[in-house]
């Protein structure tokens, strides 16, 4: 993974209570990369609806939440054909 690419909680992630706020976002883009190897730590913007009721600040594009996570917890967003 890189920086600007587009992604998605992964089952594990999902099933961790430290990310019960993120399950709403819509997607997350990787902002910064902290580590040169699979125990990285991935700096991601969250975007989320506008009506979300959640720690975040809101932005023209909606609401974001800025997280960090390891890579285990985030998979890339698939594109829909």
């Amino acid at each position: 993974m890189k920086i600007g690419d587009l992604v998605t909680l992964s089952a594990t992630g999902l099933n961790l209570h430290q990310n019960n706020i993120v399950r709403c976002a819509k997607f997350g883009m990787i902002m910064k990369i902290y580590g040169p190897d699979y125990s990285s730590v991935f700096r991601i913007n969250w975007y989320m609806p506008r009506d979300t009721k959640v720690g975040a600040r809101r932005t023209s594009l909606g609401m974001i939440r800025n997280q960090q996570h390891r890579r285990y917890e985030i998979k890339k967003l698939k594109k829909n054909t």
